[in-house]
């Protein structure tokens, strides 16, 4: 646990504003030690916790996103009314009802990536334009330096990546390197 909390420091420091902590094989205790631990480092930035609301509410984090193993969103209404915020994962650019009551969605993947392969099918930057974007989407797969700009063109609130950053030898460059990415964008586009 402890590369993996050096892991986030590199990532804060370098500028990153914001988590999303998905560590299936971690037991309850070991996920609630480091998504506190995660939330001491975030103190001031975005905390989310994958699948399990227990965890995320127990950390203080600022949300759960919900897999296909999680409680839906009607369950978790009474936390929503504290603030609290669901977010949910599409693979479809079209939305679903469920879709609309998150307060965020992630959807992709945009791009192919070793996570979905066999699993989800690449959209491509352009199922993301023009599409009803669900109170916050964020784009999600594949996604490397050098396809942030295109992605972000399309109108999402964001880019979140795993490889990008936490698959290379220096987390720290690689969140560098995507937002750099994201500031070199041509003047009036939208950057998130």
């Amino acid at each position: 646990m402890d590369a993996l909390i050096g892991d986030l420091r590199s990532i804060l420091d370098a500028g990153a504003r914001g988590v999303l902590i998905r560590e299936p094989q971690m037991t309850d205790a070991d996920l609630l030690g480091f998504a506190r631990a995660a939330r001491e480092l975030f103190a001031d930035g975005w905390l989310g916790v994958h699948d399990r609301a227990h965890i995320a509410i127990a950390a203080g984090a600022d949300a759960v996103h919900l897999g296909f193993r999680s409680l839906g969103l009607d369950e978790l209404a009474s936390f929503r009314s504290t603030g609290f915020g669901v977010g949910v994962s599409h693979h479809e650019p079209e939305l679903e009802l469920e879709d609309m009551r998150a307060d965020y969605r992630l959807l992709g993947p945009v791009h192919p990536t070793p996570s979905k392969a066999g699993w989800a099918k690449a959209l491509g930057p352009d199922a993301l334009k023009g599409m009803p974007l669900a109170r916050e989407t964020w784009a999600v797969g594949g996604i490397g330096f050098g396809q942030v700009a295109a992605v972000l063109e399309t109108g999402v609130a964001g880019v979140a990546a795993i490889g990008s950053i936490l698959g290379s030898d220096d987390p720290g460059a690689g969140m560098e390197a995507m937002l750099e990415a994201a500031e070199a964008m041509p003047e009036g586009e939208p950057s998130r």
